[in-house]
């Protein structure tokens, strides 16, 4: 996982492989241990825009997937694709999505007519609904743009947005029945909003989000009042922009790698955990690579990457790992200067976000 307090950085390798041609090539194969049929896809037979995904399991759902899908509202599936529940959402637009799995609460964001709220339904009640919480007016941010969700280890619900003009990260005070705002920034746009680390410790929970105005990935700090008390850019931690040019969404799996969809360009990249401080950056490739501007959503379980592709109407699924490890190796040809090691890059004693 990502270690916060030491104030010196690990180093990142972009990690290189000999091609058949004798150029130098990085990043991972679209094979898997010979085996051609690693990636799949689900949904295209009831889909229509699918925009977010999240791999959850409960008592009563094990291994399941909550995938919001527009005007469809949200369909809940295994991870086969088959449809365990339909959750309907009349006269409005399905967009982020985040499950509490202890709580067996899924949150769903909803823009309608009026304005946007969250919607909050009961898992283990067939999915009934239990509340609505209206989004945050202040600080403005343009309405069409999604209020992306995630909740914490202990059940705290967050949520991010931006409109280029402004973002703002916010956490809802059950107690007050109110949001907070943890942080307003200006020339920005958040989007997309994961839980990279929880540092129990603490009490505290390290927030991952992509600043998609600005090329960069940011990690939020948030203890257990509900304050924000620090800040990191990991772009510049690991030159994430030497690769990455537009960020859509990211997260940190369960061994600690991060994820990456380049909205650019359809480009998914992982940055594995280091041996000895140093991270190995590499991209993912699917048999059928994916286009620019057609994907969204990630989340992973188990060896199985999901993707939110709004524009393929489906769910594309491939299998990244192998018992949890990085494997087969194959890629596209990087120039000289890509293959070489980045420096280490000290990361700030504050915030510099």
């Amino acid at each position: 996982m990502f270690q916060f307090k030491s104030s010196t950085s690990q180093a990142v390798t972009p990690t290189p492989h000999t091609a058949a041609n004798g150029s130098t090539a990085e990043g991972t194969s679209s094979q898997n241990n010979g085996d051609v049929h690693r990636d799949r896809s689900i949904g295209k037979n009831f889909l229509t825009r699918p925009i977010c995904v999240q791999a959850f399991s409960t008592s009563n759902m094990p291994n399941h997937l909550a995938i919001s899908d527009s005007c469809g509202g949200v369909y809940i599936t295994d991870v086969d694709g088959n449809i365990k529940e339909h959750v309907l959402v009349k006269n409005s637009s399905a967009s982020s999505v985040a499950v509490d799995e202890k709580n067996n609460v899924m949150y769903v964001s909803i823009m309608q007519s009026k304005g946007r709220s969250v919607h909050v339904f009961d898992i283990a009640n067939g999915f009934k609904k239990l509340d609505v919480i209206l989004c945050p007016k202040d600080p403005k941010i343009e309405m069409s743009r999604t209020r992306w969700l995630t909740v914490g280890p202990r059940g705290q619900l967050f949520m991010v947005s931006g409109d280029n003009t402004k973002s703002a990260l916010w956490c809802y005070v059950r107690a007050k029945k109110a949001w907070k705002t943890l942080k307003e920034s200006r020339k920005t746009r958040y989007q997309y909003l994961s839980v990279a680390e929880d540092q129990a410790e603490y009490k505290a929970v390290v927030l991952l989000t992509c600043d998609a105005a600005n090329n960069r990935l940011l990690l939020f700090v948030v203890d257990h009042t509900l304050s924000l008390i620090n800040e990191y850019d990991l772009s510049k931690t690991y030159r994430l922009s030497e690769h990455i040019s537009s960020p859509a969404s990211a997260i940190v799996d369960a061994h600690g790698n991060l994820l990456v969809l380049d909205y650019a360009n359809g480009k998914l990249w992982i940055l594995l955990t280091g041996v000895k401080g140093v991270r190995r950056l590499k991209e993912l490739h699917f048999d059928e690579p994916l286009r620019s501007q057609e994907a969204l959503g990630i989340c992973a379980s188990g060896d199985d990457l999901f993707v939110a592709c709004f524009n393929r109407c489906e769910v594309r699924v491939t299998k990244y790992l192998t018992d949890g490890v990085l494997t087969a190796v194959n890629s596209a040809v990087r120039s000289p200067s890509n293959s070489k090691r980045s420096a280490s890059v000290p990361r700030p004693p504050e915030s510099q976000v």
